[in-house]
């Protein structure tokens, strides 16, 4: 297990060491799926003393919000690009897997995008209920094997007889609506699923469309694609889901 987390952190690394300035298409996404985070967040009206961000490498989860927060990630380079851009928050080098913070620390956190890539998520989602507080809020993402994006991976992983992984991630395990919900129940009470992300796949790599072709396309039909994550949840790229603690 040590030298698989090992292996994990080097990745991240390396992974951040290298990342490239996004497409604009890509930040149009992006910015859609910190939408929702914003609008889980902002059903809280009172608001929330202590927030964490779990895998802040993705440096727009730290915008969700003005206040004060609390940010891990695996990798000390990406501890590093988010600090410069967002030095007001506190920062830790952490396993989500085995937080380093007391029992019932926090009101809300937020996990976007990260236990399709950890070793053990029973064990995140664990430790996720063991410091939130009572009634806290857990705002999590994960992509979504029911979506036109699953599809193309099963399909590309079938006829190369491999792993398809975003990014060539070591480990990167999606899942459907079901499995989804099975094990968020084992910890927590969900209290809504919104869907994100409709737009069918562009490519890969080198073999990409253009973004100033689909740019402006997938632009056009995004009130489509917010509605449709209203009423079709269970068939977005990604799931975003907002639980409670405690009231099951």
């Amino acid at each position: 297990m040590k030298k698989k987390m090992n292996e994990i952190k080097n990745f991240y690394d390396k992974f951040y060491a290298i990342q490239k300035r996004q497409s604009k298409t890509e930040e149009m996404k992006q910015n859609i799926r910190v939408n929702v985070l914003r609008k889980f967040l902002k059903k809280n009206r009172q608001g929330y003393k202590k927030i964490l961000i779990v895998g802040c490498g993705a440096e727009k989860d730290l915008s969700i919000t003005t206040e004060r927060i609390i940010a891990i990630d695996i990798s000390l380079i990406a501890i590093g690009t988010a600090k410069k851009q967002f030095p007001h928050n506190k920062y830790f080098v952490a396993d989500a897997c085995d937080l380093p913070f007391a029992n019932n620390f926090f009101d809300c956190i937020v996990c976007n995008e990260v236990i399709e890539h950890v070793v053990n998520s029973d064990k995140m989602l664990f430790e996720f209920q063991r410091v939130l507080c009572e009634k806290g809020i857990l705002i999590i993402t994960v992509p979504n094997w029911h979506s036109f994006y699953g599809i193309t991976r099963k399909l590309a992983e079938f006829i190369t007889r491999h792993p398809v992984t975003s990014g060539n991630q070591p480990i990167d395990d999606w899942y459907t609506p079901g499995e989804l919900k099975e094990q968020l129940n084992r910890y927590f009470k969900i209290e809504e699923i919104r869907g994100i992300w409709y737009y069918p796949p562009t490519g890969r790599g080198k073999y990409m469309i253009p973004s100033f072709i689909v740019y402006p396309i997938f632009k056009l039909l995004q009130p489509i694609d917010c509605f449709l994550g209203k009423v079709l949840p269970n068939n977005g790229h990604m799931h975003a889901v907002r639980c409670i603690k405690g009231l099951k």
